[in-house]
């Protein structure tokens, strides 16, 4: 058995009592789901919860994980490991009384910090942030957890994720910049020397780059078909990734494009914190 397999089939069976549920099946909910089900994780012990959308159930029927789908109360009540991948406004819509006590809550939501985290679910979660739903679900995958934990890094391991190592909020945040690289390159032309010295510099403040590049190289070297559809899928308007490509496509340098990456996603993280304040304070 090829040791990739083997480290899997290993994780399985430490989680072999344990509930996953993942609370939003869009194009991140569905691409951790795939692989995690394909991998060996049992359908019986995974959870789906989704919005209202009848499209979204469709789907989610047509892949194979009508069996999973309920209801966000039942799974946040009942999931030993709770995987949220929706809009960061939409996070305090969700249920939080009935969480078990020592449930891992992994959140896959770009701008939401460790303490709007902590005041949302109210207990110790972790930030994941993972690549696109292509790398994923060809087996290419990245993800990146802090504060650093086990358990949350055997989850992406059984997703058929390579873990990356980070040291700080920060450097999850220009993480979240990195994976967005390929996507753009693949659809807008970069000289290679900017693209090197812009990773270099940011590598000199942020190691993990220097395994973001390797993982890049490679991503670039197997392009996919639909360059369009794998750009589509990391972006969301207003996001990080529309900020870097509009940069580029008005004469911007490469790094100057990681700058406003960095910066997009720090006004997303102040939009974020004044919403959330705002009905947090509303629902006291």
């Amino acid at each position: 058995m090829h040791e990739s397999n083997v480290k899997i089939v290993d994780v399985l069976n430490r989680f072999s009592k344990t509930t996953i549920g993942i609370v939003g099946f869009g194009h991140l909910g569905h691409s951790l789901a795939i692989p995690l089900a394909r991998n060996g994780f049992p359908k019986d012990r995974l959870m789906i919860s989704h919005g209202s959308s009848e499209a979204t159930r469709e789907r989610a029927k047509m892949l194979g994980f009508g069996e999973c789908l309920t209801d966000s109360c039942h799974l946040m009540s009942n999931a030993d490991v709770i995987i949220v991948a929706i809009r960061p406004q939409d996070a305090l819509a969700l249920p939080r009384s009935g969480v078990k006590r020592a449930a891992l809550v992994i959140s896959f939501m770009a701008g939401l910090p460790i303490d709007l985290l902590e005041m949302v679910f109210g207990q110790g979660a972790k930030r994941m942030m993972c690549s696109g739903p292509d790398t994923i679900l060809s087996g290419r995958g990245v993800a990146a957890a802090y504060p650093a934990d086990d358990r949350a890094i055997d989850v992406v391991r059984m997703m058929g994720m390579r873990a990356m190592s980070v040291g700080s909020e920060e450097e999850l945040d220009s993480f979240t910049v990195g994976i967005c690289i390929p996507p753009i390159l693949l659809n807008i032309a970069v000289r290679e020397e900017e693209v090197l010295g812009g990773m270099k510099k940011m590598e000199s403040r942020y190691p993990v780059y220097g395994q973001l590049s390797d993982w890049m190289r490679d991503v670039m070297r197997e392009s996919p078909k639909d360059r369009d559809a794998c750009l589509e899928n990391v972006s969301t308007k207003g996001g990080i990734s529309e900020a870097m490509t509009s940069a580029l496509k008005s004469g911007s340098t490469f790094e100057a494009a990681l700058s406003h990456g960095m910066e997009r996603g720090r006004e997303i993280t102040a939009e974020v914190r004044k919403n959330i304040l705002l009905r947090h304070a509303a629902n006291l």
